[in-house]
C-alpha cells in the first residue's frame, strides 16, 4: 500500500486551518495530520550520567579479559588449532574449557557457526562485548 505523508482530506470541514489561508476561521486544525505534534511531546528525563560511567568502568574490566583470550588465539598455533576444533564439534565444554584456560574469570557465553565462532562476555547485567571471530 502506497503512503503518502502529506494529509489529504475528502470533507472540507477536516482541512486544517493553515490549509485554508484564505478563509477566516475559528476552527481548531484537524488532529489527523501527518506531522507530529511539537506541544504534546512530553520533555526528556533529566540527564544522570552514574550508571553510564559504571558501564564504561566495568567494560574495561571485560575489554582486559577478552584480550586475554585474542593474544592466547594469535600466540599459540595449537590452542587456535584446539578452539577450533572443538568449536567445529560443538563441544561445549572443551570450548569453555580451554577460554577459562586463558585467564578469563566475567561470565561468557559461546555460539559456534560453520563459519566462525561468538563469544559475549557479561558483566553483571550492565554490559556486554560480544567478539566474532571468522574462520
Amino acid at each position: 500500500m502506497y503512503y503518502n505523508p502529506y494529509p489529504y482530506f475528502v470533507y472540507p470541514h477536516y482541512y486544517p486551518t493553515w490549509v485554508m489561508a484564505n478563509q477566516p476561521t475559528t476552527q481548531q486544525p484537524s488532529r489527523h495530520l501527518a506531522m507530529p505534534d511539537p506541544t504534546n511531546r512530553s520533555p526528556f528525563p533529566s540527564i544522570n550520567t552514574v550508571k553510564l560511567k559504571t558501564s564504561a568502568k566495568r567494560i574495561k574490566v571485560i575489554m582486559q579479559q577478552a584480550q586475554l583470550l585474542t593474544d592466547k588465539i594469535d600466540e599459540s598455533e595449537q590452542f587456535a588449532h584446539d578452539l577450533m576444533n572443538a568449536a567445529q564439534q560443538s563441544n561445549k565444554t572443551e570450548v569453555e574449557k580451554l577460554i577459562a584456560s586463558t585467564g578469563v574469570t566475567v561470565k561468557f557465553e559461546t555460539n559456534y557457526t560453520p563459519d566462525g565462532f561468538r563469544i559475549t562476555f557479561t558483566e553483571s547485567g550492565c554490559c556486554k562485548l560480544t567478539l566474532i571471530f571468522g574462520w
